[in-house]
């Protein structure tokens, strides 16, 4: 099942990277000039960025396409429109942009890791476009079944003259764990944490990041911790790669994404001193029918070194699900998972102008879109001293209706049967992978 599964991984990557880079030329055109409209706060190197047509570059349809995805995926524009006028053989692109709000006073609702019974509440704020420059401000506190403060500043574009990214986090929380078989007790968790990191073309991005981290439990018993006090302080360092060419990373219809990380806890003193590593692989292939695309995802986590407290483990069941076992809790030092998703357009994603009621632009624009998904999942973990045979898989597959939203909002209503023939509905936020 493994090797099957990686073989049609591989198969998909390849075939969508091929997909991306054969850009048959359908015009004479080169590019002339490029002029942008509608940005009023947002910065021209911003949008310019991430277009992949450049001055002195020939012009396709496939290339526009992929321009306009590429910077509506920046999630600051409600709209993105690229004009073409033609002056001979060479051509002015005119970007056409309808921009988002971007500062929010943010009430913060839900429930942790989906489950209803672990609701919190609080407030925050976030300005998405700080300066113009697709800059990242957030600050936020919560209370009810997590309790936290944090901030956040993120940049991924430091001078105009450079593609270094910087970002910058402070939290301080009181969490429950989330290891079911010891029972519930709270975490108090103190998180520092710089990343710099540096973009090379359009898809290539390197990152370092260092850190510190210290947990206390409330109530001290083997495993919960390294130190038998109950209280594990420790510096994190960690280096990462990501190639990304997909369309538009809120629902992916084409192109390929790969990220790898390593992660070091601790500097070999004594208590916390462990290495992790992941690797996490996507593809997206239009398959030629309907509009529909073949995805694919397969991901991994592998922990090595010494003792490894429960914080530290890999689950299913919180962040990462597998549909059909959506709310199951699978706990191990180690992780594997795999997917793969047929997603067939039911409308096309679209810009609506609301022109009736008296609406600033950023809200009177509006994209909707709707897809039909027939997914399977698959996933396990397992403890190092099982090895990974030591555990069975655990599956599911099914269907469902895909919601897109204004605002980069996806909300998925799905159906799912599990490997025991069991089947459950299932309503979660943001696309499957």
């Amino acid at each position: 099942m493994i090797s099957g599964f990686v073989r049609m991984m591989a198969l998909i990557a390849l075939v969508a990277s091929l997909a991306f880079g054969d850009d048959q030329e359908d015009t004479v055109l080169v590019v002339k000039n490029i002029v942008i409209f509608g940005n009023e706060k947002t910065k021209e190197h911003v949008i310019l960025r991430e277009m992949s047509l450049k001055v002195g570059d020939k012009i396709t349809s496939a290339a526009l396409e992929y321009d306009r995805n590429r910077i509506y995926s920046l999630q600051l524009f409600n709209q993105v429109d690229i004009k073409v006028t033609a002056e001979g053989r060479e051509a002015t692109l005119s970007v056409h942009v309808s921009e988002r709000w971007y500062i929010f006073p943010v009430p913060i609702l839900g429930f942790k890791y989906r489950d209803p019974e672990k609701f919190y509440y609080g407030l925050g704020f976030v300005h998405y476009n700080f300066r113009g420059r697709n800059e990242k401000l957030f600050g936020s506190f919560a209370l009810g079944f997590d309790r936290w403060v944090s901030m956040s500043y993120q940049n991924p574009k430091i001078t105009d003259d450079d593609d270094i990214y910087f970002r910058g986090y402070l939290s301080l929380s009181k969490v429950q764990n989330q290891n079911v078989s010891q029972g519930s007790y709270d975490q108090t968790v103190h998180t520092g944490e710089v990343s710099l990191g540096k973009r090379v073309g359009l898809h290539h991005t390197f990152l370092g990041t260092v850190g510190y981290r210290r947990w206390k439990v409330s109530d001290p018993q083997p495993g919960r911790t390294v130190s038998a006090t109950g209280i594990d302080s420790y510096v994190t360092f960690g280096v990462g790669y990501t190639f990304d060419t997909r369309n538009i990373r809120e629902y992916a219809t084409e192109g390929v994404s790969l990220s790898w990380s390593m992660m070091r806890y601790g500097v070999g003193e004594e208590g916390i001193d462990l290495f992790r590593t992941g690797y996490d692989l996507r593809g997206f292939l239009p398959i030629g029918w309907a509009e529909a695309t073949l995805g694919a995802r397969a991901f991994g986590g592998f922990t090595a070194g010494g003792i490894i407290p429960s914080y530290l483990h890999s689950y299913f069941g919180y962040d990462e699900r597998i549909r059909g076992h959506f709310r199951t809790v699978l706990e191990g030092e180690n992780i594997l998972g795999h997917s793969v998703e047929l997603r067939i357009p039911i409308l096309l994603p679209r810009t609506v102008t609301i022109s009736e009621l008296p609406l600033p632009p950023q809200f009177s624009v509006l994209r909707f879109g709707m897809y039909g998904g027939i997914f399977a999942d698959a996933g396990k973990t397992w403890f190092r001293a099982e090895g990974m045979d030591g555990r069975a898989w655990y599956s599911g597959y099914g269907l469902g209706l895909h919601f897109l939203l204004p605002y980069s909002l996806v909300v998925r209503t799905e159906y799912a049967i599990n490997h025991m023939r069991t089947g459950q509905f299932v309503l979660d936020f943001g696309a499957s992978f």
